[in-house]
């Protein structure tokens, strides 16, 4: 068990707590871990105390154990540090279950216990997605689930689809919470978009539709870019949205209207960028054979 404390998992913790990437990019190695290196000996109680280990070293990374106390009480606000110390219990679990079973019990006890209360947990066809964005947009998740409701149908079925592949092979949420197409035959990749909780949670001002409109907009680019196989059900891709995390709507559009582009780059079989790009560059692009989308973004009247 204390070995287990030193091993290399590359589990992304805040992936897990803020529903930012699909099981099979979330626990995979994490799985592959416990299986390869430790002959599937490892317990609930190992992975307990590996986190213990871990929030014991997050502290640590501060000079002095009076720093290592305020990091938590300072720097991390008391909800988002509870939802942390809340998923250990989960965590655990993919001891003796599989990766999307994991995710799925965490995604119903964080709706459940949201205060104010969100009433029943969802079922249908967006279910799935409403528990991620609920974990996603944190304390905006409100806002975002009302915003979920005023999507247009087109980006709203984009969103249940995507948000419910899980990345894994042979695997599937439960039938009555995601699309029929995701249920009957998996595809993949699965997308990880890579700062959309941040995205969500810099919501500001904005209307909180036309939000998670780009939000869509992001996922149906990289659906272009990598087309539904089945052959490809186990795999994630990466897409990174660093770029227009922090910026508001209205500044996002201001881009374009300012003559440049929004557009997503394929940098490799399992990465891409969202980056803002000028006229002249775009034909540069498109001369030497890059695989791009651009992104179309509706401006309001």
């Amino acid at each position: 068990a204390v070995h287990f404390t030193q091993c290399q998992l590359c589990f992304n913790h805040g992936w897990f707590v803020q529903a930012e990437a699909p099981p099979g990019a979330t626990f995979t190695k994490f799985k592959d871990a416990l299986i390869r290196d430790h002959k599937a000996q490892i317990e609930r109680r190992d992975v307990a105390l590996y986190f213990v280990h871990w929030l014991t070293d997050l502290a640590g990374a501060e000079p002095t154990p009076l720093g290592g106390c305020e990091k938590f009480v300072t720097k991390f606000p008391l909800e988002v540090l509870n939802s942390f110390l809340r998923s250990f219990e989960y965590v655990q679990k993919i001891t003796d279950h599989t990766e999307t079973e994991v995710m799925e019990e965490y995604l119903k006890i964080r709706w459940a216990e949201h205060t104010p209360s969100l009433g029943p947990v969802p079922t249908g066809d967006s279910a799935i997605a409403k528990m991620r964005i609920l974990c996603m947009a944190q304390m905006k998740a409100e806002r975002c689930l009302q915003g979920f409701d005023d999507l247009s149908e087109d980006d709203r079925e984009l969103l249940n689809v995507e948000m419910s592949r899980t990345g894994t092979l042979c695997q599937c949420y439960s039938k009555d919470l995601v699309p029929q197409e995701v249920s009957t035959s998996p595809a993949g990749p699965a997308f990880l978009v890579y700062y959309g909780p941040a995205f969500l949670q810099n919501l500001g001002q904005d209307n909180p539709a036309q939000r998670l409109s780009i939000l869509a907009e992001v996922y149906r680019r990289a659906r272009e870019l990598w087309p539904v196989n089945v052959a490809k059900a186990a795999q994630h891709v990466i897409i990174r949205v660093d770029m227009i995390k922090s910026l508001s709507t209205a500044q996002i559009l201001d881009a374009m209207g300012k003559g440049d582009v929004w557009l997503m780059m394929k940098h490799n079989e399992s990465e891409a960028f969202i980056e803002r790009c000028s006229q002249r560059k775009l034909n540069k692009l498109i001369a030497t054979g890059q695989h791009i989308q651009i992104l179309d973004l509706i401006q309001p009247q």
